[in-house]
């Protein structure tokens, strides 16, 4: 007789039972306990029951209240149903999966052939439940598929991909090697729901008894951390390096923070620094990708001395640097990466690697150039499809933004290649301005720390994904085509 598979909502009902009072969730102007949200599971969860759905059917959950919608989630886990989180419904039309029920928090225009269905207050109040007590039985097994992610790729083109029950508990088991044995309690996650891995750090939170915080801005972030004690944080290092300059403008006290995790891109030594000294002395820097989950960890000090560093791989997962033949490249030798682990994340709906180039062979390929040290310690120097190649001089886009955003005049900064009239590729880049500036001062105070711009452009805001990654395709595609 096999174990019916647990999920993070199993823990939910756990935390109800033992610390029924303890905060689940924080938000800037609520509080949801374990007994809340196990209440709500309950009762949202009979509503779902009520809609007739097809066993197993995939749901879209365009709710924007990180409470409610995690108890949705929650309640769809306890039914079995795979979920997909997103801002809208909308945003699942391009790729064309069988998905064709949004539960939403607001109405949105009717899409043809779908079911959008509102979830108001009336979902979530009722008459105190008799919680349950034996697990819930919603997925058959650990390989049932409990979640989806919209994905923007290695190449920046969408893709869904899917999470079986055991590649979740992979995901949320990988955290214990970084913030998961910390000494914390309170947990702000800036990574959005409808990301695989806000939402697997946020079911981390609650699987271990912890309280999720979440925020917007960074104001609201420093606010967040300074009013409720917050003493863990993850987010992106574009969400860290704008954390840090609002922290530069108006200093809020953090001394509550104990640990920081950051991943989505290279984080340059001076801003490993600043972020030391403004927010908090240990910094935790991950390598991951949306199909690997967190492979790669390093304390901000192990790696401090080197630029680039990410990482050391975790157990049960593989790195290797291979050439752009495939033939596997010796220790400290730079060339393209790729990636095996037990966990990945899986193409959805499910198909054969040879529909999505980035996995072949059981290896995922991510996109990145880098070279592993002797010692093990992973080391980026780039995108394979992102490194400027400006007449010979090879930079990151992220190397670019580091450099204009000292700036005292620039905000933000968006860095992206285009083939020039002469064949040789050209460093653009797109500002956010604080004060009036001229392309022409831009390039030449650029070009006096030897960075060779040629085109500028000024901008109210940056296309970024849900992880704050700036998308340099849809640059490139607003200024050159």
């Amino acid at each position: 007789m096999s174990i019916v598979p647990w999920t993070f909502v199993d823990f939910i009902f756990h935390h109800a039972r033992t610390q029924p009072e303890k905060a689940a969730v924080i938000l800037s102007d609520r509080v949801a306990t374990y007994d809340m949200m196990a209440q709500g599971t309950l009762r949202v969860e009979d509503r779902i029951a009520a809609l007739g759905l097809t066993p197993h059917e995939p749901v879209c959950i365009a709710v924007d209240n990180p409470i409610r919608h995690m108890i949705v989630a929650a309640a769809l886990f306890r039914r079995g149903h795979p979920v997909l989180s997103a801002n809208k419904a909308s945003e699942l039309l391009p790729h064309r999966l069988p998905v064709s029920i949004a539960l939403q928090s607001e109405p949105a225009p009717l899409i043809p052939g779908w079911r959008q269905i509102v979830i108001g207050d009336d979902w979530f109040a009722g008459e105190r439940r008799t919680m349950p007590a034996t697990p819930s039985a919603g997925f058959e097994s650990e390989q049932s598929i409990c979640r989806i992610d919209l994905s923007s790729g290695t190449t920046g083109r969408p893709k869904a991909l899917s999470l079986s029950v055991a590649a979740a508990h992979a995901w949320m088991k990988n955290y214990y090697s970084a913030i998961g044995l910390g000494n914390w309690n309170r947990l702000l996650i800036l990574p959005g729901l409808n990301t695989n891995w806000g939402f697997t750090l946020a079911a981390h939170a609650l699987t271990t008894g912890r309280t999720m915080v979440r925020a917007t801005t960074p104001s609201e972030t420093l606010h967040m951390i300074s009013v409720y004690g917050v003493d863990a944080l993850v987010l992106s290092s574009q969400h860290l390096r704008e954390l840090v300059r609002v922290q530069a403008r108006a200093m809020v006290p953090c001394s509550s923070l104990r640990i920081i995790m950051t991943a989505g891109g290279l984080m340059s030594r001076s801003l490993m620094t600043e972020a030391r000294t403004r927010l908090c002395s240990t910094i935790i820097n991950q390598y991951g990708s949306s199909e690997a989950g967190s492979t790669a960890y390093a304390f901000a000090e192990q790696i401090s001395d080197t630029e680039g560093a990410t990482g050391f791989a975790v157990p049960g997962a593989e790195i290797q640097v291979i050439d752009d033949n495939g033939n596997l490249l010796p220790p400290d030798t730079e060339g393209v990466l790729r990636v095996r682990t037990n966990w990945l994340a899986q193409p959805y709906p499910p198909k054969s690697e040879a529909s999505d180039a980035s996995i072949r062979d059981g290896w995922f390929y991510p996109g990145d150039r880098g070279r592993i040290a002797p010692d093990g310690l992973l080391v980026l120097t780039g995108r394979v499809s992102d490194v400027i190649n400006a007449g010979g001089v090879k930079v990151s886009p992220d190397v670019v933004e580091e450099i204009v955003l000292n700036h005292p005049n620039i905000a933000e900064a968006g860095a992206f290649g285009v083939m020039g009239s002469s064949g040789v590729e050209e460093i653009c880049i797109a500002i956010i301005s604080r004060a009036p500036l001229s392309e022409k001062h831009v390039i030449e105070w650029c070009a006096e720390r030897n960075l060779p711009v040629t085109h500028v452009f000024f901008v109210d805001s940056l296309p970024k994904t849900a992880l704050g990654k700036i998308q340099r395709a849809e640059l490139k595609t607003r200024f050159f085509q």
